[in-house]
């Protein structure tokens, strides 16, 4: 009941409806407008009048990207630089305007966000990333941690995602509220997660690839998802029977099935559009 609750004041937060629109000027719509305008550089970050840190914005789910630039919107110390759901125009954004912090989604359209992370690490150590899930998952937390995030929350959490920003802007890690008990549960079970263990041996992309695996989604299905050959996914299948001691697609996918049946990401309800 209190998880309910606490997606719906989620739900609430992000909901564009509910925004802060009319004490938007012009200045902010022409970030949040046309694909075009996010090239632009916008006036409260371009050097006329206080400073404010610059944040781009990468998620799949429109209203999530629309109610994190409301939440922007009213700070003092942050202005938005540009959005997408898309990796490569993602890239693009952030060679372009250099953005202080990222929040970054882990389901794009066209590459996965753990992926897109090490990306924007190698290409700037210094901007502060935030992983922004669908989900809480201590697993993705893990994953998201490794890969060079500085924070990791849920849309449950987005209420904190203004104090996150001021944690990560300073070097120091934050985990949402809802994720944390995720964390520490995890960790106090030491062993008796083992049955876990061996999937940490499969790499971010192959993690990526199991969890649609067990999805039901077909190869050709996830070929064109994450605009690859159908030979790589083929590939990457009989690594991961190698790794986890498997013998057919037919072990791998229940594999698969089980593992997200006892994973966290199951204990919470799915569609975060539904709320």
């Amino acid at each position: 009941m209190q998880q309910r609750k606490n997606r719906r004041l989620a739900a609430r937060t992000l909901n564009p409806r509910r925004s802060t629109r009319k004490k938007q000027g012009p200045d902010k719509r022409s970030v949040y407008g046309s694909q075009k305008s996010l090239t632009e550089e916008p006036d409260n970050v371009s050097g006329k009048g206080p400073t404010k840190a610059k944040v781009l914005v990468v998620h799949r789910i429109g209203f999530v990207r629309s109610g994190v630039l409301s939440l922007i919107a009213k700070s003092m110390q942050f202005a938005v630089c540009g959005e997408t759901d898309e990796a490569p125009l993602a890239r693009e954004l952030f060679l372009r305007h250099k953005p202080h912090l990222v929040v970054v989604g882990l389901r794009l359209c066209g590459a996965d966000g753990i992926q897109l992370i090490k990306e924007f690490r190698s290409l700037n150590p210094a901007a502060a990333i935030l992983a922004l899930s669908e989900h809480a998952d201590a697993f993705s937390a893990q994953r998201v941690f490794r890969a060079g995030a500085r924070a990791y929350l849920s849309i449950e959490d987005a209420p904190e995602l203004l104090r996150a920003f001021d944690e990560i802007s300073t070097g120091h890690p934050y985990v949402g509220a809802s994720v944390l008990p995720l964390i520490l549960s995890n960790f106090a079970g030491g062993s008796k997660n083992s049955r876990s263990s061996d999937i940490n041996i499969l790499s971010d992309r192959e993690l990526e690839i199991f969890s649609f695996i067990g999805r039901g989604v077909s190869v050709s299905e996830l070929a064109s998802e994450l605009h690859v050959s159908v030979k790589t996914i083929e590939t990457h299948q009989m690594r991961m029977k190698e790794k986890l001691a498997l013998h057919s697609a037919a072990e791998l996918r229940q594999k698969a099935r089980d593992w997200l049946a006892k994973s966290a990401v199951n204990r919470i309800r799915e569609d975060p559009d539904s709320e």
